[in-house]
């Protein structure tokens, strides 16, 4: 594999049981869901990691332009936020949802990760702030899963009857 902004070959590096891939720009990848092994700062393998990697020097890179997948290399990744704080924009590949780290942005994860009570506060202040959206069912004349009144049962004198008002209407 190979770095997206670089083009150098990625280093794969063992932390803990988890395999990450550097770039010699200070760039990581991660596999599928393998960032949740590092984004939490109190936990002994993200320190290793963000220690390894301001260990490597930076270089300029133009971090607006899109990149292509490492692992994929056809598929051109998605820039998202990663915190609901919206301070990390990453990139993630649509289609096997491994992550691209550039340089800094784990040890702007490290900052601004939010314990769980801190997590709650938020929430309840963004609902506060910017409301819910509830969504109202409108009233229905009729139940969506409601059985249809099945019809009358007629008897065979009845049909009788109707066809022959029927056959009178059309002579």
């Amino acid at each position: 594999m190979f770095c997206p902004r670089t083009k150098t070959a990625l280093e794969a590096v063992s932390i803990g049981d988890v395999n990450v891939y550097l770039s010699k720009s200070g760039g990581v990848f991660f596999d599928n869901r393998q960032i949740f092994h590092f984004s939490d700062p109190s936990l002994k393998p993200a320190q290793v990691l963000v220690a390894h990697l301001q260990t490597l020097p930076t270089e300029c890179v133009d971090l607006a332009k899109r990149i292509n997948c490492p692992n994929c290399p056809d598929v051109v990744m998605m820039r998202r936020f990663f915190t609901p704080l919206k301070v990390v924009e990453i990139d993630e590949c649509p289609n096997c949802a491994a992550i691209w780290l550039d340089h800094g942005e784990l040890e702007k994860i490290h900052e601004n990760h939010l314990t769980p009570k801190e997590r709650e506060m938020l929430r309840i202040d963004m609902a506060n702030n910017h409301g819910f959206i509830q969504v109202k069912i409108p009233n229905r004349r009729y139940s969506v899963h409601a059985e249809k009144p099945e019809p009358k049962a007629t008897s065979s004198l009845e049909k009788l009857a109707e066809l022959a008002y029927l056959s009178i209407l059309n002579d």
